[in-house]
């Protein structure tokens, strides 16, 4: 009796503990990890919202870099934290590749992270050398008269870049020959040497060159035109109905992040999602900030760990 009596205080003490903790959340400094190199786009847009976080939240907010393996180090670093709200992650669009790419991971993709909101939303455009094609449909047509003719360049194997060229070329019934390069910029590089024919990259890679009329801009793989590039159709529009890839950004925790909080951290992004100092500084790294439910970025990984999945099944990319 005595022995119920002491375990149901000792719960109750903890329940009342982790309560009174929830409603002072945040109390000390909250980190922001990313998996990539500092300075790229990740460790930008990390701090951007760190900045915003210190501001309204009252503490301070870090920004750590754990870069390799394609973001897979820092997701398995994460996945394995308290999940109190003092470790976050800047998740990327790799994030579902790397579960459709990789063998085997430290975690799971879908149960070993709670998903707070999206940061921003980009798609891919599709770059010529200006004059090349006047149309994607023309750049299909000449796929189809001599396969793997067309070479696409890209930011290397199992990037989501990569991914985005072979969906195309299966979404149309086409064999395009893929060219690996050591990221974007070395991709663009060779289409200015004419060593291949299109690239596939975010607008901060190509649309610079377009602006100088270097590129021709043959469309865009979101499902909606680019606002700031009316005239350039879609894919879906052109070529390949339906075609929809857009690569994101977004917050993340380690799983079993208690409600209250996940609920505090999702309105804090959505509120400094929707200052227009903030917006302005995401917007020029090529993205659209965008906010969403938890249950969004859930859903929204979740379909392309499918789509991902499906495509290197399809195009039988080896597994790492």
């Amino acid at each position: 009796m005595l022995k119920t009596l002491a375990a149901t205080v000792t719960l109750t003490l903890a329940l009342s503990l982790s309560a009174a903790a929830e409603s002072n959340y945040p109390d000390r400094t909250i980190r922001i990890v990313h998996g990539f190199a500092a300075g790229g786009n990740a460790d930008t847009v990390s701090r951007i919202i760190a900045d915003a976080m210190s501001q309204d939240l009252g503490q301070p907010v870090i920004v750590e870099a754990r870069p390799g393996a394609g973001g897979t180090l820092a997701s398995g670093y994460v996945a394995q934290q308290a999940p109190d709200g003092y470790t976050l992650q800047l998740l990327v669009g790799g994030h579902p590749v790397a579960a459709a790419l990789y063998k085997s991971l430290p975690y799971d993709t879908m149960n070993d992270f709670t998903y707070i909101s999206t940061v921003g939303q980009f798609p891919f455009f599709i770059g010529a050398l200006h004059g090349r094609f006047g149309s994607l449909q023309e750049v299909i047509d000449a796929a189809r008269a001599k396969p793997r003719s067309i070479r696409i360049g890209h930011a290397g194997v199992g990037s989501t870049q990569h991914l985005t060229g072979e969906l195309l070329g299966l979404e149309t019934g086409v064999e395009f020959l893929h060219v690996p390069y050591q990221g974007g910029a070395a991709a663009t590089t060779a289409l200015m040497g004419g060593e291949i024919d299109l690239v596939i990259d975010a607008g901060t890679v190509i649309l610079g060159q377009a602006d100088a009329g270097v590129f021709d801009v043959l469309g865009v793989t979101s499902a909606t035109r680019w606002a700031d590039r009316p005239d350039v159709p879609t894919v879906a529009e052109a070529v390949a109905p339906g075609f929809d890839v857009v690569s994101w950004t977004g917050l993340g925790a380690p799983a079993g992040l208690p409600q209250e909080i996940a609920d505090r951290l999702n309105t804090e992004m959505n509120s400094l999602l929707g200052r227009p100092e903030v917006r302005e500084r995401i917007a020029a790294l090529g993205a659209n900030p965008m906010g969403s439910t938890s249950q969004e970025l859930h859903d929204l990984v979740e379909r392309q760990v499918a789509t991902w999945t499906r495509v290197i099944n399809d195009a039988q990319i080896e597994r790492r």
